[in-house]
């Protein structure tokens, strides 16, 4: 079986390719490279070096593949604000060249990375897959329309959809100048700094931080399940706030950095905190990694990057 990842060298599609290579015969990355995380070197993974916005070649690229997990977007929340056009064209053409190769090649099964924020400031807790869309930035909206077209597309073609709403994912290689989802990251290099921690808001917000293997790990359990055309969150179940976060960040990187509180962010959500019974059931998908274990893997990452 031959399996794709769009934006395979990304920070979660890496993690993604890595831990499928020993399930499939060849594992295909379809990537621009515009956003390297880190690259992946495994004898039966190789690089398809394009923009998934080019539909011949990503049609191309889809020949005789069973199995498409689509993680490739623009996926900066706060640029989406500032450049709203370049999201949409990315992240909502992207994801229709996705939908489009796969029903011509008849992909069997079609695995989309979609986003919590399409929920903005929900309404009740845990958030379950049933609270209202709410988007508070234009990438919310792009990962919501994504969501319709792999519904549209399971209802028009048969074609066998399961978007994944992730939550605040974090891990190795994951850019901390991405200023929405690499708060740990960029906590961890000021802090391996002693730089200030910046803060947005008072820092009471809450966020469900799941692991980013957690997160891979969920993408092949969708890819072996029967499930189709459904929507399930991934996270890790608890939540944890801003101010928090800092604190356990500064104690375990020994650090001296202050804790700066500024103006926050007209895209940020107040609270986050992922209900995950419905990934339990349908996928069989059960985080392993808590805050504090991820947190300390991460330092031992930022500690042998230095």
């Amino acid at each position: 079986m031959i399996a794709l990842v769009t934006g395979g060298y990304g920070f979660i599609g890496n993690q993604i390719a890595e831990l499928i290579s020993p399930e499939y015969a060849e594992v295909r990355i379809l990537d621009n490279l515009s956003n390297v995380a880190r690259v992946v070197r495994l004898p039966n993974v190789r690089l398809i070096k394009t923009d998934i916005r080019d539909i011949g070649a990503t049609n191309e690229a889809f020949d005789d593949v069973d199995v498409v997990f689509h993680t490739a977007a623009q996926v900066d929340v706060v640029a989406s604000t500032r450049e709203p056009f370049v999201d949409m064209d990315n992240n909502v053409k992207g994801t229709l060249s996705v939908c489009e190769a796969a029903r011509r090649n008849d992909v069997s099964k079609l695995v989309y990375s979609s986003s919590a924020a399409v929920y903005g400031n929900a309404a009740s807790f845990p958030i379950d897959e049933a609270q209202p869309i709410r988007p508070l930035s234009p990438y919310a909206v792009s990962k919501h329309c994504g969501e319709l077209y792999m519904a549209a597309y399971h209802n028009l073609y048969g074609l066998s959809t399961l978007s994944l709403r992730y939550f605040n994912v974090y891990g190795p290689y994951q850019r901390p100048e991405n200023a929405y989802s690499g708060v740990i990251s960029t906590f961890f290099y000021n802090a391996t700094r002693n730089a200030p921690l910046q803060i947005h808001g008072d820092g009471n917000q809450t966020r469900d931080f799941v692991y980013v293997t957690d997160v891979a790990n969920a993408n092949l359990l969708a890819a072996s399940s029967d499930a189709a055309n459904a929507v399930v969150n991934i996270g890790s179940g608890r939540e944890t706030s801003i101010n928090e976060l800092a604190m356990m960040i500064k104690k375990m990187a020994l650090s001296d950095s202050s804790i700066a509180h500024g103006a926050p962010r007209i895209s940020d959500g107040r609270r986050s905190l992922a209900d995950i019974r419905n990934a339990k059931r349908i996928i069989n998908y059960e985080p392993k990694i808590r805050i504090d274990g991820g947190l300390a893997k991460l330092r031992q990452f930022f500690g042998d990057t230095r």
